[in-house]
C-alpha cells in the first residue's frame, strides 16, 4: 500500500494536484463580539489564504479554521497576541487525505474482485454514474435517470425519479454535494437512493409515500467541483465557473439562489468561498433546479443535504424574521433530530439558519420556501470538527443510517399534510399564481446563449488570447505551463539546509522568488514543471512541508494578457484617459512621459541619462518648479523588470504629483523647496524582454564572454560590498553581481547622475514583492549611523501606508529583515552621503508574487504614495 501512495503521490505532482502537507485545522473560540470581529478580519486576508470550515458566530460557539502550512505561524501569532484561544483539530490535512486515498484504493481492488458497490467507500463521478446506471437497471419500473441540465464545463446533471406512475404528481426534492468538498453527502446520497428502491414495498412507510408521491434525488448537485475534488483540490467547494475580471474560479452554489441575493451573509468577492455570483441563478447547476423545481409546479418539500455541524435547519438564513410556518417546521425538525440521536445518539442542533449558525443570503432553501415550498430543510451532516470534510468513510453508513429515520419523519410529514399555497392563497387555480410570480426575469431564456455585448466581448477576447498565443509560439515566447511556485518555511537548521541545497541545482532550473533567509521566514520557489517532480521528491523524502502558493504560473500570465488587451484596446496617451490600473508596454509608458511632459512643461521634463546595454534611452522624468541644482529626491521603479506593479505604480506616481502640486499642501511645500526625480523604466532591456520573451525575467540584458547566460542583478552591481555574500559570481544566477562594479549602463548612469547632481537627499528605489520599507545597510551587519532615525521614519511611513487599506508592512535594515545582500542600490546610496535610502518592497506577500493582478495597481499605488509622502516631507523638514 505504501508504494500504492507514493505512486499516486507522482502522479498527483505530476497533473499537478494540490497538496496539503502540514496544512492545519484550528478550533477557535471567540469569548467575545470584539475577538468575533477579528476572526472576520483574519478570514478576509487574502495572502493568509485561509477558509473558515465553520464560520466564527458568538461568543462560546466553536469556529473551525483551515490553516495552510504557510500561514501556520502568522496566524497562530495573530490569535495568540489578541488571547483568541485555538486548538488543533488537524493536525496534517494531508495525512487524512492519504489516509482517504488509501481506502479508495483498497475499495476499488474490492470492487474489481466481488462486482459488488461498496457504500462504505467513497466513490469518484463516473462510478456515482455507473452505479446509477445500475440502479435503474435493477427497478426498471420505480426508478429511472433523468437530465435536468449541464453544468459549466458542461457535464450532465443527472437526477433519479423514484416514481410508481402517474404524471405530475407532488413530489419530494432531495439533493446531496451542492458544496463538492463535503463527500459524506453524496456517499450518503449513494446509501439513501438504494435505501428507498430496497424499501419500497418491505416498508410500510417509504411505500405510502411512493404510492402518493415522486421522489427527485439530484445526488452530484455541483459535479464540475466534485471532479475537482478528485482530480486536483480535495478542498473545492464551489462551481468551476470563470468570474470576469478575476482569476478567481467558482460561485458559491448555496449563495446563488435569488433569496435575499446580495445580502450581509455571502460575499461579492470572488475569491471568497461564499462568492455569490454576478447574479441570482448566474450558476447553471442551481438554475437547472430552479428551472426543474419551477417547471414542475408541484414540489412540495425540498431538503438540502449538506456537512459538516450535525444540525437541521429551516428557513429563513437571509432574514431573521421568523417564517410563517416556523412553529411547524420547529416541531417537525425536533422529531426529526430526535428519531436521528435514537440510532446512535448522534446530537443534532435545530433551528432556523439565522438563529442556529448565522445570516446566510441566497441559500436553496430559502429560495425553496420563498417559492411555495413549505416544507424546506437543510441537513449539515457528521461530524462536529475532528474531522471537518475530511470525515472517514468508515463513518458513511453510520452517517446514512441515521439520517435514514430523520428524512423518513419529513417526508411522511409531507405526505400526511397536504398543502397547497393557491387554495391557502384563496386564490384557486386560476388566480395570480405566487410561484410563477416570483419566476426571476429571464426565467425562459436559453441558457448559455451569447446575446449580450458582454457576452460578444467575452468570445472576441478568446479570440485575441488565440491570436496572442499563436504570435507567442512563432516569436518562440517562454511559456510557463504547469509551473508552481511553492512556498516552504524551514523551521529547523536541517529544513533550512535542504531548501539551500536546491540552490546548487542548476539543472532543476529553479527561480527564488524569495530565498532563504532564516527559520521561520517564507521561501517561494518557482520550478519549472519538469523538474516539478524532483523538487517535491526532495522536499518530502527530508520532511520539509510545502505549498503550493501558484498552481499553474501560465494561468495567471495568460490572465494578465487577456487583462492588457481588454484595458489598452483603442489607447489614446492623454493622461487624462489613460488606463493607470492596467500594466504596460515600455512604448506605452514611453508614450504616456511625453504626453504628461506636453500637457505640463511648466512643471515637468523627460531628460535622458544615459542608455541601456541595448541602447535604449534611460529616461528620467523631472518635476521642478525652477531654480537650479536644488536639493532633490530620486525615485526609481523597474530596476528588477519582472516587477511590473513598480513601474505601473511609477506611472500612478507621475501623474499624482501632477495632480496634486498645487492643490495638497505637503507636495506644493515640497516641490517649492525641492526637485523630484522619478525614473519609471530603470532596467528599459529587461522591462522589453518580460513583454516579448520572457515574462518573469529580472536581470539586464548584458552578455558575458566565457558564458551563454545573459543579464546581471542591477541590484546587486553597485559599489557597496560588491562581490560580497548576498550576489553571486555565477552569469546564470538570479542575482549575478556581474563583473565588477556598476559594469551595468543602467546602474553606471545613475551613479554618474547622482555624483554629479551633488545634492539628492532621499533615494527611494521600489521594488515587489513582500511588503516591506528596508532601510541600509544590506551588506554589513553594523549599523547605519542614522539607523534610529531611519527606523523611527519607516515606522511613520507604514502606519501612513497601512491606514489606507489595512497592508501589512515590516520594516528595518535589510540585513535584519530579509537576508544579506551585498552591492544593493540604497546601500550605495546611503555610503554616498543621501541619509534617507529605503527600498520599498511592495505587495503581494506571495499569492500572486510577481504576477500581482492589475486590478491591485492602483490600490498599491495609492496606499505607497501615502508612505512616500512621510518620507518626502521628512526630507524636506530635516536638512542636512
Amino acid at each position: 500500500m505504501k508504494v500504492l501512495l507514493v505512486f499516486a503521490a507522482l502522479v498527483a505532482a505530476a497533473r499537478g494536484e494540490k497538496l496539503f502537507v502540514g496544512d492545519q485545522v484550528l478550533r477557535i473560540t471567540a469569548s467575545d463580539e470584539e475577538q468575533i470581529t477579528l476572526l472576520r478580519v483574519l478570514g478576509q486576508q487574502e495572502e493568509f489564504q485561509v477558509d473558515f470550515w465553520r464560520h466564527p458566530t458568538s461568543p462560546g460557539h466553536p469556529a473551525d479554521l483551515w490553516v495552510p502550512f504557510s500561514s501556520l505561524q502568522a496566524v497562530k501569532t495573530f490569535l495568540d497576541s489578541k488571547s483568541i484561544s485555538y486548538s488543533v483539530m488537524i493536525e496534517d490535512v494531508q495525512e487524512l487525505l492519504d489516509e482517504e486515498k488509501k481506502i479508495m484504493a483498497k475499495s476499488r481492488r474490492t470492487l474489481r474482485s466481488i462486482s459488488t458497490f461498496d457504500f462504505a467507500s467513497y466513490h469518484t463521478i463516473e462510478e456515482i454514474y455507473d452505479w446509477m446506471d445500475t440502479l435503474v437497471e435493477d427497478h426498471p419500473n420505480l426508478v429511472s435517470k433523468i437530465q435536468i441540465g449541464q453544468s459549466y464545463e458542461n457535464r450532465p446533471l443527472y437526477v433519479l425519479k423514484f416514481s410508481t406512475g402517474g404524471r405530475n404528481r407532488p413530489a419530494i426534492w432531495l439533493d446531496t454535494g451542492i458544496h463538492s468538498r463535503e463527500w459524506i453527502t453524496q456517499a450518503t446520497g449513494i446509501w439513501t437512493a438504494n435505501k428507498i428502491a430496497e424499501e419500497y414495498g418491505q416498508d410500510p412507510s417509504v411505500t405510502a409515500i411512493l404510492d402518493s408521491m415522486d421522489i427527485f434525488f439530484e445526488i452530484v448537485t455541483n459535479p464540475d467541483g466534485f471532479a475537482f475534488t478528485h482530480s486536483s483540490n480535495r478542498l473545492w467547494r464551489k462551481t468551476r465557473s470563470i468570474n470576469t475580471g478575476s482569476d478567481c474560479i467558482g460561485v458559491d452554489p448555496n449563495r446563488n439562489w435569488d433569496a435575499g441575493f446580495g445580502g450581509s451573509g455571502s460575499s461579492s468577492n470572488p475569491c471568497s468561498e461564499t462568492y455569490r455570483g454576478p447574479h441570482p441563478h448566474s450558476e447553471r447547476e442551481v438554475k437547472a433546479i430552479v428551472d426543474f423545481i419551477c417547471g414542475h409546479g408541484n414540489v412540495k418539500s425540498v431538503i438540502s443535504i449538506h456537512s459538516y455541524a450535525q444540525m437541521l435547519l429551516f428557513p429563513y438564513g437571509y432574514k431573521t424574521a421568523p417564517a410563517p410556518h416556523h412553529q411547524e417546521l420547529n416541531e417537525v425538525a425536533k422529531k426529526a433530530v430526535k428519531d436521528l440521536a435514537a440510532v446512535y445518539g448522534t446530537k443534532y442542533t435545530y433551528g432556523s439558519i439565522s438563529d442556529t449558525i448565522y445570516v446566510a443570503d441566497g441559500t436553496t432553501i430559502d429560495w425553496a420556501y420563498d417559492n411555495g415550498v413549505k416544507y424546506s430543510f437543510s441537513f449539515e451532516l457528521r461530524d462536529t470538527g475532528r474531522y471537518g470534510f475530511l470525515l472517514p468513510s468508515t463513518q458513511i453508513i453510520p452517517t446514512a443510517t441515521e439520517t435514514w429515520p430523520a428524512l423518513l419523519d419529513i417526508m411522511v410529514h409531507v405526505l400526511e399534510h397536504p398543502w397547497d399555497l393557491l387554495t391557502a392563497l384563496g386564490k384557486g387555480t386560476a388566480g395570480g399564481d405566487k410561484l410563477g410570480a416570483t419566476i426571476p426575469m429571464g426565467f425562459k431564456e436559453a441558457q448559455g446563449a451569447v446575446g449580450t455585448q458582454d457576452g460578444i466581448f467575452r468570445l472576441k477576447m478568446r479570440a485575441l488570447v488565440l491570436l496572442a498565443a499563436l504570435v507567442a509560439v512563432a516569436a518562440a515566447t517562454e511559456t510557463f505551463v504547469g509551473h508552481q511556485v511553492l512556498r516552504i518555511v524551514p523551521t529547523n537548521d536541517e529544513e533550512l539546509q535542504k531548501v539551500q541545497e536546491l540552490q546548487e541545482l542548476e539543472e532543476l532550473q529553479l527561480d527564488f522568488w524569495l530565498t532563504p533567509r532564516g527559520l521561520g521566514d517564507p521561501v517561494d520557489i518557482h520550478v519549472p514543471f519538469r523538474s516539478l517532480q524532483s523538487v517535491k521528491a526532495h522536499l518530502e523524502a527530508n520532511g520539509v512541508f510545502y505549498s503550493v502558493m501558484i498552481e499553474d504560473v501560465q494561468t495567471l500570465i495568460d490572465d494578465e494578457q487577456t487583462e492588457m488587451l481588454r484595458s489598452n484596446r483603442g489607447l489614446t496617451f492623454s493622461t487624462d484617459t489613460f488606463n493607470y490600473a492596467s500594466y504596460h508596454t515600455l512604448d506605452e509608458i514611453n508614450s504616456f512621459m511625453d504626453a504628461l511632459v506636453a500637457e505640463n512643461p511648466n512643471l515637468v521634463s523627460k531628460i535622458e541619462i544615459g542608455r541601456s546595454t541595448e541602447k535604449r534611452p534611460l529616461y528620467v522624468l523631472k518635476f521642478s518648479k525652477g531654480g537650479t541644482n536644488r536639493p532633490a529626491i530620486w525615485i526609481d521603479t523597474g530596476i528588477h523588470s519582472r516587477e511590473w506593479v513598480t513601474q505601473a505604480s511609477g506611472v500612478w506616481f507621475a501623474k499624482k504629483i501632477v495632480l496634486d502640486h498645487e492643490n495638497d499642501e505637503g507636495l506644493s511645500s515640497i516641490l517649492d523647496k525641492m526637485d523630484i526625480f522619478l525614473e519609471i523604466v530603470t532596467n528599459p532591456d529587461g522591462f522589453a524582454f518580460t513583454h516579448t520573451t520572457n515574462r518573469l525575467w529580472r536581470k539586464t540584458r548584458s552578455k558575458h564572454s566565457g558564458s551563454i547566460c545573459v543579464g546581471v542583478d542591477p541590484n546587486r552591481n553597485w559599489d557597496a560590498g560588491f562581490g560580497g555574500s548576498g550576489a553571486s559570481g555565477n552569469p546564470c544566477s538570479e542575482t549575478y553581481h556581474g563583473p565588477y562594479a556598476n559594469s551595468e549602463p543602467e546602474v553606471k548612469s545613475i551613479v554618474d547622475f547622482v555624483k554629479n547632481h551633488g545634492n539628492i537627499k532621499a533615494f527611494i528605489s521600489i521594488h515587489s514583492y513582500s511588503q516591506l520599507l528596508l532601510y541600509p545597510y544590506g551588506y554589513t551587519s553594523t549599523p547605519a549611523p542614522d539607523q534610529k532615525e531611519l527606523h523611527d521614519l519607516s515606522e511613520k511611513a507604514v502606519a501612513a501606508l497601512s491606514s489606507l487599506y489595512g497592508t501589512q508592512y515590516k520594516y528595518g535594515s535589510i540585513i535584519t529583515t530579509i537576508y544579506k545582500a551585498s552591492g544593493s542600490t540604497v546601500d550605495w546610496t546611503y555610503n554616498q552621503g543621501i541619509k534617507y535610502s529605503f527600498t520599498f518592497e511592495l505587495r503581494d506577500t506571495g499569492r500572486y508574487g510577481f504576477l500581482l493582478p492589475a486590478t491591485q495597481v492602483i490600490p498599491t499605488a495609492e496606499e505607497t504614495w501615502l508612505a512616500l509622502k512621510v518620507i518626502m516631507e521628512h526630507t524636506r523638514d530635516n536638512p542636512y
